[in-house]
């Protein structure tokens, strides 16, 4: 069977879903094969993974996720492809980018922007990104999915090429909101693709430890028994200028509480783990 397949994902943004897939991909890459696969069209894991430069140089002879939700023999490439790279279809060679930091190596299917010229695109797109990853799957032992805050093409393919999701939740009443909706919108994939996924559980972040906080992560837990990571990400300050470095949050030093995002981010990944192989 090869990788586990995890789509992060929640219908609210701001609730640091990417945090959440960094540095969890990061953390299993201590001791795993870990690919993380960006199909948000904000790209914001991309840009916090991959440096500018790099990144740049890629588009212009390479593939990003736009590229593998083209069909065959289609010529909507990436624009800045050359005709050389337009002319083949994704592989992943030419669409799986290695980062390496601080002495660990990731891989990342990168996105782009250009993933809004296919919010209307023909059926049978959202089964291209589960055929992908199907061919890349042996290679190894744990795929993240980080998916836009949106019910849209993207989310639904994740849901498709997933063995499970997992939902980065901000404890505040305005963000809880989106359970339900993400509730509604996993009801319906189901319906639509008649199969189901099961959720690995709920993970708490950007937390501060004010009394409204307290009682929102009470009332989450009762509701989701059992559902609820033991770890949680508090809110620092810094994470941007990780982000600017293409520092992973467990190697940034300045400023920030980032020795409780360490150890938080070390207890989330043990637990992940326990859990899908509980689960799968």
């Amino acid at each position: 069977m090869g990788a586990t397949v995890v789509s992060l994902i929640n219908m609210k943004g701001g609730v640091g879903k990417t945090t959440l897939a960094v540095g969890l991909a990061w953390e299993l890459a201590r001791s795993h094969k870990v690919l993380l696969v960006d199909v948000d069209p904000q790209f914001n894991a991309t840009q916090w993974v991959v440096p500018a430069a790099e990144y740049l140089k890629w588009l212009k002879s390479k593939h990003t996720i736009f590229d593998v939700f083209q069909p065959p023999g289609g010529t909507s490439f990436s624009s800045g492809a050359t005709a050389k790279t337009q002319a083949k279809q994704p592989t992943p060679r030419s669409t799986i980018i290695s980062v390496k930091s601080g002495g660990l190596t990731l891989d990342i299917v990168p996105s782009s922007l250009e993933l809004m010229k296919l919010d209307a695109a023909p059926r049978g797109t959202e089964n291209r990104l589960r055929v992908f990853l199907k061919s890349v799957r042996d290679k190894y032992d744990h795929i993240l999915i980080d998916c836009p805050p949106t019910t849209s093409l993207f989310s639904y393919s994740a849901f498709l090429a997933s063995d499970a999701y997992l939902v980065p939740v901000k404890p505040d009443p305005l963000s809880v909101l989106g359970l339900p909706l993400l509730e509604r919108a996993m009801e319906d994939y189901v319906e639509r693709s008649g199969q189901q996924l099961p959720r690995l559980g709920l993970v708490f972040t950007q937390v501060r430890q004010t009394d409204a906080m307290k009682s929102t992560m009470k009332q989450v837990r009762e509701s989701y028994p059992d559902d609820v990571f033991a770890e949680m990400i508090i809110q620092t300050t810094g994470v941007a200028e990780a982000v600017e470095t293409n520092t992973p949050l467990q190697f940034y030093t300045k400023g920030g509480k980032f020795s409780d995002v360490r150890a938080a981010l070390g207890g989330i990944c043990v637990e992940y783990v326990a859990r899908v192989e509980e689960l799968l």
